[in-house]
């Protein structure tokens, strides 16, 4: 038999439940054991459980003893996401399949697992200053995604001007005499800065429609047209950045004084539960979350923490992003 923790989050307060299971049982027969009483298929769908923000697919099987959230999703988007797992369970092994061959890699993509190989120091082990834990192995980056760090923010700006009039004027040089182009810059298009003299800008279209590039002006008659509009940080998170966030994080969590001070508090607390356990961990956690997370536009607090794990969603089924998810785990003790 397996543990699974199930914790469940409603109205800010938190709590964990354990379910016993045979050992490589599909999630699916974990959540049909969940209901009480007894559900169809629909009350089964209706929820989901997730491993560091993302869903655990119905057909993965348990092997270990593990921590998951649960998140109600209701019947609609419930089937719509059981589909997909049915959809993906006979290709499940291409698209798990790593893009290299580092030492140890387990079989399962999405490694369900929460227990790691570290072992709890012994208390002599614990009176060294540093512990040296788990040796995170960062996925081998495809083509075309080498760039490392948090991507320099686009400039852009909003067109909120022109809706009576079909859009806002375009004219070819920065001049306010200079020729009018034919098609206007459509209200609501979003457009990157590639110059700014005064209250001129050059612009090139991102969306929305109207001429590719050209000058605007950023007010007529004293009103506003054009507006600055940041990008956010989950925009910012492209695949690249997604990657360099995790290899980021595994460099904090992988010092030896991290490790120890982990390895310190699962000493005091064997069982990984309880508010004491999960206060000192959660604070131990946003040492490095707090350095991390504001370089890539997030907060450095558990807000910002959700707010990360949210920004994945659209990367979430890579498989360079999953690997480095289960080495994060390893490192974590997860």
């Amino acid at each position: 038999m397996v543990v699974v923790t199930v914790h469940f989050t409603e109205d800010n307060q938190r709590w964990s439940h354990d379910f016993e299971v045979n050992e490589d049982v599909a999630l699916r027969e974990l959540k049909a054991s969940m209901l009480n009483p007894p559900g169809n298929e629909e009350d089964i769908d209706s929820f989901e459980l997730r491993l560091l923000g993302r869903r655990v697919p119905d057909f993965e099987k348990i092997s270990e003893d593990c921590d998951l959230d649960f998140e109600y999703l209701g019947p609609e988007e419930g089937q719509i996401k059981a589909r997909r797992d049915r959809a993906d369970e006979h290709r499940w092994s291409e698209l798990q399949r790593p893009f290299q061959e580092p030492p140890a890699r387990d079989k399962s993509l999405i490694k369900v697992p929460a227990r790691s190989p570290l072992q709890v120091p012994t208390p002599e082990a614990a009176k060294l200053p540093a512990v040296k834990g788990y040796s995170a192995q960062p996925a081998k980056r495809p083509s075309g995604a080498t760039a490392k760090g948090p991507m320099t923010p686009l400039k852009r700006w909003e067109v909120i001007g022109g809706a009576d009039k079909g859009g806002i004027l375009v004219r070819e040089g920065q001049s306010t005499t200079s020729k009018q182009l034919a098609d206007r810059l459509s209200t609501g298009a979003l457009v990157e800065e590639l110059d700014l003299r005064g209250e001129r800008l050059q612009y090139k279209r991102l969306t929305g429609s109207g001429p590719e590039t050209g000058w605007v002006s950023l007010s007529v008659s004293g009103k506003e047209i054009v507006k600055p509009r940041p990008m956010s940080p989950e925009e910012m998170l492209t695949f690249e950045c997604a990657l360099s966030l995790q290899e980021e994080l595994m460099e904090g969590f992988g010092k030896p004084e991290f490790q120890s001070a982990l390895a310190q508090i699962i000493q005091e607390h064997p069982s990984k539960s309880g508010t004491d356990f999960l206060r000192k961990r959660t604070e131990l956690f946003l040492t490095v979350q707090s350095v991390v997370l504001p370089r890539y536009g997030f907060e450095g607090s558990p807000k910002g923490v959700v707010q990360m794990m949210g920004a994945f969603a659209p990367h979430g089924l890579r498989a360079e992003v999953a690997w480095n998810n289960d080495q994060l785990n390893k490192l974590l003790q997860m």
